[in-house]
Order: structure tokens, then sequence, then C-alpha cells
């Protein structure tokens, strides 16, 4: 995992640059290759919808599109979800979708903060946080118009260190290895929801037990160390939930709330 720098470098010299990896081109592709793996991520959370609606997806389809911010796609598809899967299926959903919001954390630093080296680690990417820096910039404008000493100007304009994380290598890897094994899950969760398309696409032959299939895809899911962590933390504080209110209703065996 990324650490604040200071914890690696005691009095890190950091400085900005759009050019952070014109030496340390391991890094760059490390970083293509989490931005392209995000990007299939977030076709496949897209293409959920139809998964979960099927055929009368259509003007909720138009809906989910008005939708600019992440936070409340994932919202609206939950919801849809919620209602049209039965709650064993929901469970499934649930964690599937969950791997891509745990995993998605180095993504979101790489494409909105601030790129820079530290002097004495050349080796290290440092990310600065933006409301670090927007806080920083706003006391310099203060200072400024209130015509500051401009020795006092140029230290306000140094930013606090600690505000930046160091990414190395290994760390990106993990990164990256953690966001393909949530396109994985992602991915079959679609497959898992609709294991009709595998026929209609030829894959599966027509007299295929859908059954069968939807217990296979389900046990590959349960291989994946995202998917599975997150499920056995949904499941425990459902639990959880139900032993703190002793008069919920507990589901029947099909998974269905009675």
């Amino acid at each position: 995992m990324p650490q604040p720098i200071t914890k690696i470098v005691p009095d890190p010299q950091i400085f900005l640059t759009n050019n952070a990896l014109a030496d340390n081109p391991d890094l760059a592709i490390l970083i293509t290759q989490i931005f392209a793996t995000w990007a299939r991520i977030e076709q496949e959370l897209n293409f959920l919808l139809v998964r979960v609606l099927g055929a009368d997806a259509a003007p909720a389809i138009a809906m989910f599109q008005t939708l600019t911010a992440q936070h409340l796609q994932l919202g609206a598809l939950d919801a849809a979800a919620k209602a049209a899967l039965s709650p064993e299926d929901f469970q499934i959903f649930a964690a599937a979708v969950s791997t891509a919001e745990s995993a998605q954390t180095p993504r979101n630093h790489l494409a909105h903060w601030a790129w820079g080296k530290c002097r004495q680690r050349p080796d290290l990417l440092v990310l600065a946080n933006p409301q670090m820096l927007r806080e920083r910039d706003f006391r310099v404008a203060k200072a400024i118009a209130s015509k500051a000493d401009l020795g006092e100007v140029v230290q306000m304009n140094l930013f606090d260190p600690s505000g930046a994380l160091a990414y190395s290598k290994s760390d990106l890897e993990r990164a990256l290895r953690d966001l393909e094994e949530s396109y994985y899950a992602v991915n079959s969760l679609s497959l898992y929801l609709n294991p009709d398309q595998l026929i209609g696409m030829g894959i599966l032959p027509p007299d295929t037990d859908i059954q069968k299939i939807r217990a296979e895809l389900l046990q590959e899911l349960n291989g994946n160390r995202l998917f599975r962590e997150a499920l056995a933390r949904i499941r425990g504080d459902q639990q959880s939930t139900r032993q703190a209110d002793p008069g919920s209703p507990r589901p029947t065996p099909g998974g269905r709330e009675p």
C-alpha cells in the first residue's frame, strides 16, 4: 500500500512535475495498465443495469445516463439490483460490485492528485492531495492580497509533505492486480446474472443446463480473493444485524425473506 512520503523519507524534498515518469518507464507502463483496466471495469458496471433489468432496462438506462457522478450511478445500480434480484443473488451482486469500489482508490489518486517526485527517492511517484494544495493556494493568495512579506509568501508556497503519498513499483503492481481481480469479478457477475448470453453468443449449446452454469460461475467467483472477502464481510454484517434485531425475519433456505 502507498505510504505518506514522510514515513519513507524523514525530510523529503518534493517537487511537482508533469514529467514525473519521464525517466521511469516501468511505472508509466503500470499506470497505463491501471487506467485501461479501470475503463473496462466501468464498462462492465454500466452494462450491469441491462443484466439486472433485462429487456425492460431501456427507461432505467436513460435515467442512469443522466447521472454523471459515479457514486450516484452505483447507488442507482444498487437500488435496481435490490429490487430485481433475490436476496441471495443481491449479496453476490453487492460483493462483486464492492470489489470495484475497494480497488479503485489508487486509480483515483493517479487520476486526480498532482504528480511529483522526491529528490531523495527518484524511484517513487509522489502524489499530492489536491485538497491540501487548494488550502495552500488559498493561504498564499490571501497573504499576497494583504501584502505580506515576500519571504513569508515563499514559505507558505511550500506544501506540507505529510499530505503527499509515495507509490512504489510494488504498490502499483498490487493496485493493478486488485483491479484485474475486480474486473474478473464484475465480468463473472454479468455472466452469473444472465448466463443465457453464453448460449446467445454460441459459446454454449442451446440445451445447456443454465442452473449448472450459474453454480459453476459462482464457484469461480468464490475463487476470486476480493469477491470472497467482500461476500464474507457482507454476510457477516447481515448476521450481526439479525443478532442485534432478533425480531427481523430470517431467510428461507432458498435465500428469500419469508
